[in-house]
């Protein structure tokens, strides 16, 4: 019995695998598969599927790979090393490293579209196509994808007809990622506005807020990076700018003491300073227990540095009402030198609170108080949406307030022949995440992994959401949170697939030396883990 259900379900334990057939096409059948997205999760999905020799579809809405990274808002980039984030199977090419340890968006664009070129991805990739519905046939088992083209990308036969398009799939991965739709609060009278409103993926012209009076609303990494562009006289020139939010954030300095924010928090030592993963037998629950004391030092301690390095009592840094590490699991804000700057010495007037509606020159708030505005810029994240499915399949799926949970943040354990890759997760290290979810997915599709029967994983998932809502803040997207679990996660996913999630150890003891051993023991416990860790098994998957 996969460890996931541990001992408190002894009911399972005799249950047997057939009922998997109705996830996934039997084995040997699997020949077409459509994916939604061609972001950094599907097209390495892509490439695992074209491994396997399947007739691969990729349907893209925009003009170009790479997602989110294509285009954002101005001065949008890196904010963890490059190497940090990286293919597992394709590390950065040397004529496209950065020299800059943090590259800007466009650089980051040409690496990932230079991984679709690489492996051959592009001619089954279709570009300006948006998926509209998704209906499943039960009578032979296939989806029927009903996808819009923009004129752009469409054939002489289908101009001028506003008709979908329609494909059959045998399986469906959805890979839209966490930034599917641009979500702006509903405030009232947004009409009567005589400025503009933006949100912050269209922000890219900053000379737009040249001489305005500026409100960003949110508190996000997204609006730290837009208050630093707005106040920069050579960037964005506003003349005011303040900035409205709900919750304020702990910032995150790219270094503590010496360390790096990625040594910090992409190692195995880190998970013995939360509550322990849901999977955790009693040993680690009884060392977590014993080490609660020692916790609460270790993160009051990173709490007191932050404070002490960002002048939190004298700046416009507002001091959050939650704990560091809960505050982590919204994403950690990471600043750079720009905005630390900016916001610890600069005139960016900080307001605790909402908008309550617009009026011609300006916004109220809820409290009734007054704020002039030319330009309303919304750093307020985006949302998700399922209506691509009919009500009986979405009321399978099981959307709750705090988001979808599936089985390994990957399937959906009552819909047929459909997964979500990079949709449906989000640690600090994406890229690599929806990497090895790729392999996992089609470890499972094969049979070769360990997968237990569709009642294991509904109590896993009833598991998780018991976890998640102890350890976790409240937020829309809470089910696809890992963050600071993401080492438990990938580990998680490696021992599914039968291999050892001790990557630093076990490239020790592939290579032998004593010395490199005994070195390699300290880095699997304390080392940052990167993509360069899993190439090798990315690879031998392959082999």
């Amino acid at each position: 019995m996969p460890h996931c259900t541990d001992g408190s379900h002894p009911e399972l334990k005799n249950l047997n695998h057939s009922d998997l057939e109705d996830l996934f096409p039997p084995l040997g059948s699997l020949r077409s598969v459509v994916i939604v997205g061609a972001g950094v999760a599907g097209l390495q999905t892509a490439r695992q599927f074209l491994r396997l020799g399947c007739a691969v579809t990729v349907l893209e809405s925009n003009d170009d790979v790479g997602g989110v990274w294509l285009r954002n808002y101005f001065g949008y980039g890196l904010q963890v090393p490059w190497k940090s984030y990286q293919f597992p199977d394709f590390l950065w090419p040397p004529h496209l490293r950065p020299t800059d340890s943090f590259p800007p968006g466009p650089a980051v664009h040409a690496y990932i579209r230079a991984y679709a070129e690489h492996f051959g991805l592009m001619p089954c990739i279709r570009l300006g196509c948006t998926m509209r519905a998704m209906k499943w046939h039960p009578s032979n088992r296939q989806w029927e994808v009903a996808y819009t083209e923009t004129s752009a990308t469409k054939s002489p036969q289908a101009a001028g007809s506003d008709a979908p398009s329609k494909l059959l799939a045998d399986y469906v991965v959805l890979c839209t990622g966490m930034y599917f739709r641009p979500f702006i609060p509903d405030i009232k009278n947004p009409g009567c506005f005589r400025g503009q409103q933006l949100h912050s993926c269209h922000f890219t012209d900053p000379s737009l807020a040249r001489g305005r009076r500026a409100v960003v609303v949110g508190a996000g990494k997204t609006a730290m990076d837009c208050v630093s562009v707005l106040k920069d006289p050579r960037v964005g020139g506003a003349a005011e700018v303040t900035l409205v939010y709900r919750k304020a954030h702990w910032p995150m300095p790219r270094s503590l003491a010496g360390v790096s924010v990625q040594q910090l928090l992409y190692n195995r030592a880190l998970p013995a300073m939360l509550p322990p993963y849901y999977t955790a037998g009693p040993l680690r629950r009884g060392a977590a227990l014993l080490a609660a004391p020692l916790r609460r030092l270790f993160w009051k301690s990173l709490e007191g540095v932050i404070n002490h390095k960002f002048g939190m009592s004298t700046s416009s840094i507002v001091c959050p009402k939650v704990g560091l590490p809960a505050d982590l699991f919204y994403g950690g804000i990471v600043l750079d030198r720009r905005a630390h700057e900016l916001l610890a010495n600069g005139p960016v007037a900080t307001v605790n609170g909402a908008i309550s509606h617009f009026v011609p020159d300006g916004v109220v708030l809820r409290d009734g108080t007054f704020h002039a505005a030319d330009l309303v810029l919304f750093c307020t994240g985006y949302t998700k949406s399922y209506d691509f499915l009919d009500p009986d399949l979405l009321a399978r799926l099981d959307v709750q307030k705090d988001g979808l949970y599936l089985y390994r943040n990957i399937l959906p354990h009552n819909v047929p022949h459909m997964a979500f890759i990079g949709s449906e997760v989000s640690t600090y290290s994406n890229i690599l995440t929806h990497g090895l979810q790729s392999l996992w997915l089609v470890s499972a599709l094969l049979r070769a992994g360990r997968l237990p029967p569709r009642a294991a994983m509904a109590v896993d998932v009833r598991q998780q959401q018991r976890w998640r809502r102890d350890v976790m803040p409240l937020q829309r997207n809470r089910g696809s949170i890992l963050m600071l679990y993401m080492q438990d996660y990938h580990d998680q996913l490696l021992q599914d697939m039968g291999a050892s999630p001790r990557r630093k150890l076990a490239a020790a003891c592939g290579g032998g030396g004593g010395g490199g051993l005994v070195s390699s023991c300290f880095g699997e416990c304390c080392g940052a883990y990167s993509a360069e860790d899993y190439s090798g098994f990315v690879e031998q998957q392959w082999g």
